[in-house]
């Protein structure tokens, strides 16, 4: 049965008549998918992934490293864990333009809210928050947040529900992030990092993080996880500026 899966995905993949590279031309087809289709096309086996192989690791690495370009063309999710793990960073990167529309009507949605004369009042002076976003709220920062679901009960307001859109691009991958407003008043610039608390020290994990849990590869969410916690791979800080029409553009810091 899992060989006929990996062939559907070849066979999906030859078929295509969108270039190799083009930004999220795989996406639609889901997380899973594209993991499966990355890991394949540098001649590794998906199992040793799952459980980081060190050889099938070092597939995947050295293939993308090659490649960059063609890590654009997975889910954003599956494009920055690939870059993660190559090494190759921000370099190169490139984010679909429906990615892109999402990613401005989240912060313009988060912006109304922290607009709100009543809301924006209780987060600058509630003794619950850290200074830290006191301050960036005063700069006229934005705070974005992803979690939960639509038709949770008691949706939190500070966050925006990841099974709308494509928000299960972001939620894993951006994350949470201030959104600060370009000087031009056209867009606002992101300034993240991509990074793991389960790595090692040495990449950029917390002190001890690397032995406090085992993953079991049920998700493309606890492989990555997995594969960092083992010390492969490299965190990479970028920046990205979006625009309203959805633009973003992309470079390393």
């Amino acid at each position: 049965m899992a060989g006929d899966v990996f062939k559907d995905i070849r066979r999906q993949t030859e078929m295509s008549d969108v270039p190799a590279g083009t930004p999220g031309r795989f996406a639609g087809q889901g997380q899973v998918i594209n993991a499966l289709r990355a890991t394949m096309a540098a001649g590794a086996n998906p199992i040793g992934i799952a459980f980081g192989n060190e050889e099938d690791v070092k597939k995947v690495a050295s293939y993308y490293k090659e490649r960059p370009e063609l890590q654009n063309q997975y889910d954003l999710n599956t494009n920055m864990m690939l870059r993660y793990i190559s090494g190759t960073g921000a370099e190169g990167m490139k984010v679909s333009p429906e990615v892109g529309k999402q990613l401005y009507s989240d912060i313009q949605e988060q912006e109304r809210l922290f607009q709100d004369p009543e809301y924006r009042s209780l987060q600058i002076n509630s003794p619950n928050n850290p200074a830290y976003m006191r301050e960036n709220i005063l700069r006229g920062n934005t705070p974005v947040y992803y979690g939960g679901l639509s038709d949770s009960p008691a949706p939190h307001r500070a966050q925006l529900p990841t099974d709308k859109g494509e928000r299960w691009q972001l939620s894993k991958s951006v994350g949470s992030f201030w959104a600060k407003p370009n000087r031009d008043d056209q867009g606002h610039t992101i300034d993240e990092s991509y990074d793991f608390g389960y790595a090692p020290e040495s990449k950029g994990g917390f002190k001890g993080g690397a032995q406090s849990r085992f993953f079991l590869p049920t998700s493309p969410a606890n492989v990555g996880r997995r594969i960092a916690q083992q010390g492969y791979g490299a965190p990479f800080k970028y920046s990205m500026d979006v625009q309203p029409d959805g633009q973003v553009t992309v470079r390393p810091r």
